[in-house]
């Protein structure tokens, strides 16, 4: 993929020209360019609800002899009385059709205006690796040197300004979201800031999980008044054990969505990148915020900083001794009880999706847009936040086996219900999604620094058990030694790709073809410059038209590569 072309020299055969002179030895087999498309797949989004609410319609009339009316007012399939006075019934198929009409010829117009408006960005492919590790390597541009001095040129490059491209490998082209290509990186650095300072200090500040729950008291006091009984009734001794557990697991799987949509409104260009972004972030979110703060007392960010820089009394010192007690480790264990088995249902169940489907069809103005409800609300998989939230069972499992060893079987009950659940999930509910090696690089790190977290973890537990820090016992000495181990395996694990660089020994990369992937015999195009295309020039009949399930299919995802090879013909073909 190459970024940073003029506009005015953004088109197909030059760029095939500019390779074909500065590289005469390698052989180009594919140029794309692409293009502004966020409009077009908006207006291609609605075709596909308005054609298959055209083909419910005809076939509710072909299998039914029943021809569908209705008012054409949003939320009128279940409020027609209040639609009949300033409304009148229309025929739902032949309401549709003129709706698909005027779609497709806007499809149209507006294809044409994306196709007037290249974004400087091209995919190349070419038909070896070495070809693609080439151009990469000339165009690769270092902090200290920029770009090589044997860069070689064509009689375009002045024009092209080549010294100015940005190349990387390309990923597989359904992992693109295409329509957020038109949003300019110029910006994404401050969007980065802004997103991620204004989560610090909504998240990290202002409130915690664990502090909402230490509110449970004062929330029981304001309903059922300050003469309530909570300590001898069962009932409420019940409440007030169950429910903050509870109230903790809501807020833990609630609150991450607000790291997710953070990172959403970044408008990645890949999902394997919002995925891996949406994982890390999530994941130090909720260690912070469940784990960490809650263990040392400190229910939020701003009790910490208060303890470190705002404490002036000299004789009010921190109790340390009151960590880890057995009271400490057993609002844990209920919290990995709840997530088992209430959280485990709660994700077979899938509330929210269907609060979300009742609301669509409440809004919804005829049968017909059943089938345009069902696609919408079909999400793909989201590795990120799943992910996170498994291995933050994970850590706090790691974290307490040793001073509170209770929690470990309900931790393995958890990871068997987690792995029933998501394979069920990933079978039968939601649409695939893309994640790369990077997703699952980053959770060996975490799996490595929970158990680095454990050994930190039992060595302040011991020196806190022994009460002297200068006469260590062997337990401590043990544990010290074994947490020296832990950050050395740790340290070397994260700055492994880091050290490689700085070795006089220079190391390739070998790349290798995922078995099953076809993402490489598809074009560099989005799906609006293909399959829409397509349709309008070819229609289908109107018994075998093609509804659409929006989410692509499973065909249309797989895992992510660096670097593509393709078989067409007996020829490979790398793309970049």
């Amino acid at each position: 993929c190459i970024e940073n072309i003029p506009m005015h020299m953004c088109t197909e055969p030059l760029l095939t020209r500019h390779f074909t002179e500065a590289y005469p030895e390698l052989e180009v087999y594919d140029v794309k360019i692409a293009y502004d498309v966020a409009m077009l797949t908006q207006i291609y989004e609605e075709m596909q609800d308005v054609e298959s609410g055209l083909e419910y319609s005809i076939r509710k009339r072909e299998k039914h002899d029943k021809v569908l009316m209705m008012y054409p007012r949003c939320a009128s399939r279940f409020c027609q009385c209040f639609c009949s006075p300033c409304s009148t019934k229309v025929n739902v198929e032949e309401y549709y059709r003129e709706k698909l009409e005027e779609l497709q010829a806007e499809f149209l117009k507006q294809r044409e205006v994306s196709l007037h408006s290249p974004l400087g960005l091209a995919f190349v492919t070419f038909t070896s690796v070495n070809s693609a590790k080439q151009v990469f390597d000339d165009h690769k541009k270092t902090f200290l040197l920029g770009f090589s001095d044997s860069q070689p040129l064509s009689s375009l490059s002045a024009s092209m300004k080549s010294d100015k491209w940005k190349v990387w490998f390309a990923p597989p082209p359904r992992d693109i979201y295409w329509e957020h290509l038109s949003d300019k990186r110029n910006w994404l650095f401050l969007k980065i800031i802004v997103s991620n300072l204004t989560l610090f200090l909504v998240t990290f500040f202002l409130t915690t999980p664990e502090y909402l729950v230490s509110q449970f008291d004062t929330i029981l006091i304001a309903i059922f008044g300050p003469d309530a009984d909570f300590q001898n009734s069962t009932a409420s001794s019940w409440v007030q054990d169950f429910l903050p557990t509870v109230m903790l697991w809501s807020f833990t799987a609630l609150l991450p969505l607000l790291v997710s949509y953070s990172d959403r409104w970044l408008g990645r260009w890949t999902r394997s990148e919002e995925n891996h972004s949406v994982m890390r972030k999530t994941f130090w979110y909720l260690l912070f915020m469940v784990i960490v703060l809650p263990t040392f007392g400190f229910t939020t960010g701003m009790a910490y900083f208060n303890f470190l820089f705002m404490n002036n009394n000299s004789t009010d010192s921190y109790k340390w001794e009151c960590i880890f007690l057995p009271d400490s480790g057993a609002f844990f264990v209920n919290y990995v009880i709840t997530a088992a088995l209430i959280g485990s249902a709660l994700e077979l169940i899938r509330f929210p999706e269907m609060f979300w489907y009742v609301i669509q069809l409440c809004f919804s103005r005829s049968e017909a847009e059943t089938p345009a409800i069902q696609r919408a609300v079909t999400y793909e998989f989201r590795f990120g936040e799943q992910y996170a939230r498994m291995l933050l069972i994970f850590a706090m499992t790691m974290m307490y086996s040793l001073s509170c060893p209770l929690i470990t079987p309900f931790g393995l009950l958890y990871f068997i219900l987690k792995h029933l659940v998501d394979r069920h999930n990933l079978a039968f509910v939601y649409a695939p999604s893309k994640i790369n090696k990077k997703v699952h690089a980053s959770a060996i790190n975490f799996v490595i620094m929970s158990v680095g977290l454990l050994q930190f973890f039992m060595v302040t537990f011991s020196i806190l058990r022994s009460g002297n820090l200068a006469i260590m016992t062997n337990r401590t000495k043990y544990a010290l030694v074994l947490f020296v181990i832990t950050i050395n395996i740790f340290t070397a694990q994260i700055w492994s790709s880091f050290c490689r660089r700085l070795s006089p020994i220079k190391y390739e990369d070998v790349l290798y073809m995922e078995s099953g992937d076809d993402d490489h015999l598809q074009p560099y195009l989005p799906v609006v410059l293909k399959e829409a295309e397509q349709d309008l020039i070819h229609p289908k009949p109107e018994n075998q038209r093609r509804i659409s399930n929006g989410s692509g299919g499973p065909d249309d995802y797989g895992l992510q590569l660096q670097v593509i090879q393709t078989t067409h013909n007996n020829n490979h073909y790398y793309k970049l």
